[in-house]
């Protein structure tokens, strides 16, 4: 499916023919649209005054229930998903879209280019972008009907509480007006020229429960000086989950205009950029809009958010006997570093991938290897406290001194039940960490070389409990099989206590209790037994070695003597 339409053209200021005049319409104290068309080829000629006062818009003369015109609106036509402004003078303030040709303009009131492009098309209805409202010009009056509640759903979606909660559980299935059957939260993303980058983290962030659910529920109308991040993320979200999205797809253009902006062209369309970067830049941001008092809000640390421990020594410090030094640090995701690719090739000539599983590479991590972070210093590395959703980076690009290098060897990793007990330091508190197994979610992969690739990222819907391979505006089914021989980047792991949605099912964190006590237990009375065992193997010893002393004694008092 291709894109849906272009950013809005320029508008015409040619006036109309004579023949394309509708009829008369009769309204108290107005004037006839014809006298009005008269008046406006007088004023053409000079273009619209951009004062204050011109722009802003007047006040409604009449609120009317029936409005002759609503049956020009062009449904197939209309697209939020562009950044609302002006498509004639770029300006934020009083955007009005044309429902008919779906094009932006600004104001309402005369010689506003709304006003004239009404004149001059003939296109009578307009809703306004930020209070969803919807007039009719040039007559200036404000439409009510029922008819348009799924235009103004579009533009803004909403979500009650209990629909929110019911998204991980309630299959929900969504048709486009072309017909085309998408499922809500796993629509394609317009790619904007090299943004796969943006569409891969943002679908990946679709899956994380908690983060997805406060970011639905957003309400900042009633906060001052919001972050266009945060307010456009969250627009960008709500129609992801639109189960009567018009196209059946969803363009991040108004969320990348704002990242642009605020990432000082860092991260913006037509620049490729790294989804680890892109990720880390987000959620900063995010936590730190959320930290408003309006907003108050932890949510990115309470989902992504864990605690390792590291153990630090240097070589001087090892000479002398100095103990090593002990810190926790936070983290929102873990780096696991692949082994050097093979440079030599099979005897058919051709380059071999290895395979290493995920375990191999999680050994970083077992507070026992030794890793060399600078030279003379070694560090140990134990995790200490598990976060909620676990986001581990696979290191598959580095640098040299020419370009840049991309390793092709495929981690093998379960897709359910990845059990991180054995990573877990044994002097963390057992109620930091009850549930330590988890399930993977996410999983972003890059094919291609490295600086012509592209990501794509496979999903887990979790009411049907199926695969989905998103790359961009392209959504196939896959199997779990063929998601975990893929060339993975970023992945993320949800913990197995996190229920449907979002909070921690204690249920699921008592039986993870009991099953460590048991395996405690067990692991208690093998250890006796070995102790039993082994006492009575020194005892047995210890009498085999009496007895044999005795015989030689025995032995030794019958030899004759010479």
């Amino acid at each position: 499916m291709s894109s849906t339409s272009s950013s809005p053209p320029t508008a015409s200021m040619g006036s109309p023919s004579a023949s394309s005049v509708p009829p008369k319409r009769e309204h108290p104290q107005e004037n006839s649209l014809g006298e009005t068309l008269g008046a406006a080829k007088q004023r053409t000629a000079a273009p619209p005054p951009s004062s204050a006062a011109a722009v802003s818009a007047p006040q409604t003369k009449q609120l009317r229930r029936t409005c002759p015109y609503l049956g020009t609106i062009k449904r197939h036509l209309l697209d939020f998903d562009f950044e609302k402004v002006c498509c004639i003078c770029l300006s934020n303030q009083h955007v009005y879209a044309c429902l008919v040709c779906a094009r932006y303009f600004q104001g309402r009131g005369k010689n506003t280019y709304a006003y004239m492009h009404a004149l001059q098309e003939q296109h009578y209805v307009y809703l306004n972008l930020k209070d969803c409202r919807v007039y009719c010009l040039p007559e200036n009056y404000e439409v009510k009907d029922a008819s348009l509640d799924d235009i103004i759903y579009n533009l803004h979606p909403t979500y009650s509480t209990e629909d929110v909660a019911q998204l991980s559980t309630r299959i929900i299935y969504g048709k486009a007006l072309d017909g085309a059957d998408y499922i809500p939260g796993c629509v394609g993303l317009n790619n904007l020229k090299r943004t796969d980058f943006c569409n891969a983290i943002i679908q990946s962030l679709c899956a994380v429960i908690p983060l997805r659910n406060w970011l639905l529920l957003l309400d900042l109308s009633h906060v001052q000086n919001y972050d266009p991040v945060l307010q456009t993320l969250g627009e960008l979200m709500r129609k992801i989950f639109n189960a009567r999205n018009f196209k059946g797809i969803v363009s991040p253009h108004e969320f990348l205009q704002a990242v642009g902006v605020a990432s000082k062209k860092k991260f913006r369309i037509g620049e490729q950029a790294d989804p680890l970067q892109f990720f880390c830049w987000l959620m900063a941001r995010v936590h730190q809009s959320a930290k408003h008092k309006k907003v108050n809000s932890n949510v990115v640390n309470d989902c992504f958010q864990g605690e390792v421990e590291v153990r630090t020594t240097t070589a001087e410090g090892e000479a002398t006997g100095q103990p090593p030094s002990v810190s926790r640090i936070p983290f929102l995701f873990l780096t696991l570093d692949l082994p050097q690719a093979p440079i030599f090739k099979d005897s058919l000539d051709r380059n071999m991938i290895p395979h290493i599983p995920i375990f191999d590479l999680l050994q970083k991590f077992n507070g026992e290897q030794i890793q060399e972070t600078t030279p003379g210093t070694l560090k140990r590395y134990s995790l200490w406290r598990l976060p909620k959703y676990l986001v581990l980076h696979v290191k598959r690009f580095s640098k040299n001194n020419f370009y840049v290098e991309k390793n092709p060897t495929i981690v093998t990793f379960p897709v359910k039940h990845l059990d991180l007990r054995d990573y877990v330091h044994e002097d963390a508190p057992m109620e930091l960490n009850p549930v330590t197994k988890y399930d993977l979610v996410a999983n972003i992969c890059h094919q291609g070389k490295p600086h012509d690739g592209q990501y794509k990222v496979h999903v887990l819907h979790a009411p049907t409990n199926e695969w989905f391979e998103i790359e961009d505006l392209r959504v196939t089914q896959v199997l779990p099989q063929f998601v975990a021989l893929s060339e993975s980047y970023v992945q993320v792991y949800q913990r197995q206590d996190v229920a449907p949605d979002g909070s921690i099912d204690q249920a699921a964190v008592e039986a993870a209790l009991q099953e460590l006590q048991k395996k405690e237990a067990k692991s208690a009375m093998v250890d006796d037994d070995e102790d039993i065992f082994a006492a009575d193997s020194e005892n047995e010893e210890e009498e085999g070695s009496e007895t044999e002393g005795t015989k030689e004694e025995i032995e030794t008092k019958e030899e004759p003597s010479n």
